[in-house]
This record gives C-alpha cells, structure tokens and sequence, in this order.
C-alpha cells in the first residue's frame, strides 16, 4: 500500500502524454496547455561570429562567455544601441554649434581687426 503523503512513490504512474482539461467550479472549461506531440526544448548552440574588440571567431557558449569575461564586455540592454546612437547624433550636433561658434568668434575677430 502506497503511503498518503508521499508523492515520490507514485509519480512513476502519472502519464504525462495525455492532455488534461479542467472543468473550473464555473462550470468553465480550461484546455490543457500540453501540445499534441510533447518534447522537451533544446537550446542550440551559438553560431561562430567574429568578436568586434579582439578579431577572434568566437564558437559558442562557452566561448562567448569567456570572451565577454575576457573583453570585460558585456551584452547590450534593449534599446541601448539605438540610445547611444540618438545620442551620439545630439553630441555631434551639439560639437559641430560649438565649432561654428569658435569659427565665428575667429572670423569676427579677424574682420574687426582688419577693418579698425
């Protein structure tokens, strides 16, 4: 006889193929969420690219962890390339105001003591 609360000794019997629904106290049918042909998910592996700091191909997990280790790199958040490129713009922007500025004041400058 199987002991009450020991669940270990009977989940050898459960048939995990088969889809279960449930019929809630509402009297609402809720489909298993089970596909039709269960397997379990395999995560592949990465696939070789070249490391933009080193020039190394990097093939793999494995490698690509050790590499970002190595690097002291680290993968980008969502949305921080298109971030940094926005801003990267503004900065240039902002460079290229500071750089008429200089220009002007030196061409004023030039004219004021050419013309006095």
């Amino acid at each position: 006889m199987m002991e009450k609360n020991n669940y270990k000794a009977g989940y050898s019997n459960i048939d995990w193929s088969s889809k279960i629904d449930f019929v809630s106290k509402k009297g609402e049918v809720i489909f298993s969420k089970r596909a039709d042909f269960p397997t379990p998910m395999i995560s592949g592996d990465y696939q070789a690219y070249e490391c933009p700091v080193t020039g190394r191909v990097i093939d793999g997990r494995r490698a690509h962890e050790e590499n970002l280790k190595s690097t002291n790199c680290r993968i980008l958040e969502t949305g921080e390339k298109e971030a940094n490129t926005r801003n990267a713009a503004l900065e240039a922007k902002a460079e290229d105001k500071r750089r008429d500025a200089a220009i002007d004041g030196i061409v004023d400058s030039v004219a004021n003591d050419y013309f006095n």
